[in-house]
């Protein structure tokens, strides 16, 4: 449903109050609700004079936020409200923001908030990343097997490599 104020975004807060008996309801944008949460919040009871001290005092300070979805990614807007519906980061800077939602569950699900394994050893055929140093590991070999003539040609192949890269 996209936002009943700017009708661009889709909307992830809502509003809904009743007076007299009637019910008015809004979906908003994030940044709808946040721009009009701490309206809708303090002139909610602004006509009572009852209510007037907890809105000039702060106590419903937080209200704007609460309307709006909770705290917010700076990086991609991901609300914390967002996070827990779905159960999946933004971006990677929501995981530094939103710290102490995410590492219990990381906690829970893979025994530790780090990683402690060791990276896979490189595979014993796998080719070298310069394919000169390849063909020298490989005529050290062959020296060393005794294997003259395919010695000799890896020895042809590294002076060709050799005098193209000069």
């Amino acid at each position: 449903m996209l936002c009943q104020n700017c009708g661009k975004h889709q909307a992830t807060a809502w509003y809904k109050e009743t007076v007299n008996g009637q019910t008015r309801e809004l979906h908003l944008c994030p940044e709808c609700a946040a721009k009009l949460g701490g309206a809708y919040a303090s002139n909610l009871f602004s006509a009572d004079p009852f209510f007037s001290p907890f809105f000039s005092d702060g106590l419903f300070s937080g209200a704007a936020q609460a309307i709006s979805g909770g705290r917010r990614c700076p990086t991609c807007g991901m609300t914390e409200s967002e996070l827990r519906r779905t159960g999946r980061a933004g971006c990677g800077d929501c995981y530094q923001h939103f710290k102490d939602i995410l590492l219990p569950y990381i906690k829970k699900l893979h025994g530790a908030a780090a990683h402690v394994g060791a990276a896979p050893a490189p595979a014993a055929d796998a080719p070298a990343a310069n394919p000169l140093e390849g063909l020298k590991a490989k005529l050290s070999d062959c020296v060393k097997s005794e294997n003259y003539e395919e010695a000799a040609r890896l020895r042809d192949e590294i002076r060709r490599l050799e005098g193209n890269q000069s």
